[in-house]
């Protein structure tokens, strides 16, 4: 008897081990098993060894996190791992302002009542950002001062259960997709009462016993949440008839990032829940949103998970803190971990963590502050995190695009589109942005040249560029690190930057440049454009280690809303790397393309 393949998984090849088994048979010497009605009884066999081989063949891939592929069990592997996928979050924004009554007024204190806020437009849409939990602030001479208030974007709803023990299994299922699970709060009024007891959210079951007040929280099919209460041995198991509400808001995830202009739509009470009959508003400043996120993805998931229970709950390695940083912000683009030892001068006892986040370049002080705090529940004795903003280098390119018209009905414009599509294609798909980033000239060349079959050449060149935020009306040193040499055989100043203004010369802007090693600080004729140098050493530029230092400069004003002034440079190399904390960035909106016909 011939050996039949037992494991294939092809139709034809199942087909024909078939027949050689039927043809080894005495009693089918002499078939055509082709041309016989034998034929069509082999096909059915086939096509059912086929199907229960496919369906087999996946029933076992989707028992591993590896090689599953559908949601709902890459979900339940997760789940076994300890790790529970991060759902969609809310863009968080800070506000700050001010409630003055029209009329003289009795009250003490001012309520801004949950689930309200305000108004965002952007984009051409209109976004609700509100608070979570009710924000009270003091009433001193007839207006109210709301400072720093935490607002997300998103509409609160509320979900409301009735225990029924007489039920075998009873699921507590929240009806909305893109839930914040963040912003989750339940309350369980017990049996017969008016009052509320809050429950709290509850990781694991460290701490827990038969009377702690938690829930857990679990993400089933459909991308949709279940509440699980306590059961009298993890969790205090609620009475018959108790009743819980659970509120959270439902969100757009990243859409909204950057928005920095809000309107006033709350709800405003006094304690006894009475409104001001006529008040005004005034917004004194806002930060702009972030941290909005999509649901994790299926692949995101199997990649942390895994990580995720590696670090078994406690930041020891690097790989430790990266995962539970991911976990605490989940908008995180890339993160890099280095020890205080490593610092100059060395700060022993010290975790530096450096995150760049999505849709941002850096993080706000409260924000870091939050993450800090929750890094504190991880870290071993003695070890103190600290969360450093993120050295951006920025790459921008100038590029002049040579195509042959010939091979081509499209326009300069739609070529010169072709290679930016191409070029961004490229860097979301390398590991050129990122913290320990290498850009790489000969392969962003050779992007530039396969954006169109019709592009025959290009010239490129590249420039350096750092942002720094000046502290103004302070005489101050600067040093700008570029960790890439300068370009120092250049006949021209390779070294410029943006406009400023500083207290010497506060009615024009100036700028800078290098000469002879030093940097030279001039301003530009009104009439002729020429430079007019003011001060011919305000610091040193050293072209080897590619690094500017600026002396005793007091600067009253930015380039920028922000106040942030950039400074430019030539490299000598056109690889550019960049090194622990600093963030390589090509920056493509920045960047200059033409493309021109031959």
């Amino acid at each position: 008897m011939p050996y039949t393949q037992v494991a294939n998984l092809d139709f034809e090849d199942i087909k024909a081990s078939l027949k050689d088994y039927m043809r080894a048979q005495s009693d089918f010497t002499d078939y055509d098993f082709d041309g016989s009605a034998l034929s069509t009884l082999i096909d059915t066999l086939a096509y059912n060894t086929y199907y229960t081989a496919f369906n087999t063949n996946m029933v076992v891939n989707e028992l591993f996190i590896d090689s599953a592929t559908l949601r709902d069990n890459v979900v339940a592997i997760a789940k076994q791992l300890g790790y529970r996928p991060k759902s969609a979050t809310s863009p968080t924004a800070y506000v700050s302002f001010n409630v003055t009554y029209s009329n003289p007024t009795t009250d003490t204190e001012l309520i801004l009542k949950r689930g309200t806020g305000f108004i965002a437009s952007y984009d051409n849409n209109v976004y609700q950002y509100v608070v979570t939990d009710d924000v009270k602030a003091q009433v001193i001479n007839d207006v109210a001062t709301f400072t720093n208030i935490e607002v997300k974007e998103g509409t609160r709803l509320v979900n409301t259960f009735t225990v029924n023990s007489s039920l075998k299994s009873q699921r507590f299922i929240l009806d909305n997709q893109n839930i914040d699970t963040n912003t989750i709060r339940v309350k369980v009024f017990p049996t017969g009462g008016s009052f509320s007891e809050p429950y709290l959210v509850a990781d694991n079951i460290l701490g827990v016993d038969a009377t702690s007040k938690v829930f857990f929280l679990d993400e089933i099919e459909d991308e949709r949440y279940e509440i699980l209460m306590g059961d009298g041995v993890l969790g205090k198991k609620l009475d018959n008839n108790a009743r819980i509400e659970v509120s959270y808001l439902t969100t757009a995830g990243p859409e909204s990032n950057g928005v920095r202009t809000f309107v006033f739509s709350g709800v405003l009470e006094n304690p006894n829940g009475v409104s001001p009959n006529a008040f005004t508003t005034s917004i004194t400043s806002t930060t702009a949103s972030a941290g909005g996120e999509e649901i994790e993805s299926t692949q995101k998931i199997k990649y942390t998970a895994p990580k995720s229970y590696g670090t078994q709950d406690r930041a020891v390695t690097s790989d430790d803190y990266e995962a539970i940083v991911r976990k605490v912000y989940p908008a995180t683009s890339d993160i890099i971990i280095f020890g205080g030892e490593d610092q100059d001068p060395p700060e022993y006892g010290k975790v530096f963590i450096a995150l760049k986040p999505r849709d941002a370049s850096y993080l706000t002080s409260l924000t870091k502050n939050s993450i800090v705090e929750e890094l504190k529940k991880y870290v071993v004795a003695s070890v103190e995190p600290k969360l450093v903003d993120p050295s951006i280098l920025f790459v921008e390119l100038t590029s002049k695009i040579y195509y042959n018209s010939g091979m081509t009905d499209q326009t300069t414009s739609q070529i010169r589109d072709k290679v930016i599509g191409g070029v961004q294609s490229y860097l979301d798909t390398s590991d050129t942005e990122k913290f320990n980033g290498k850009f790489r000239y000969s392969k962003m060349i050779g992007v530039i040249d396969d954006a169109d079959k019709s592009i025959n050449s290009n010239l490129t060149s590249i420039t350096m560029r750092k942002d720094f935020y000046p502290s103004l009306n302070s005489t101050f040193y600067y040093e700008v690190c570029f960790q890439n040499a300068f370009d120092k055989e250049c006949d021209d100043p390779i070294l410029s930057s943006t406009g400023f203004r500083v207290t010497e010369y506060p009615n024009f802007d100036v700028y800078v440049e290098d000469r002879n090693s030093k940097i030279v600080l001039y301003r530009l004729d009104g009439v002729t454009g020429e430079k007019v140098v003011l001060d011919s050493d305000i610091g040193d530029i050293d072209y080897e280690k590619g690094e500017l230092k600026m002396y005793n400069l007091t600067i009253i004003k930015g380039s920028f809303f922000d106040n942030r002034i950039s400074v430019r440079v030539k490299p000598l190399s056109n690889d550019i790397k960049a090194l622990r904390e600093v963030y390589l960035d090509v920056d493509v909106a920045n960047s200059s393309f033409t493309a021109y016909k031959e």
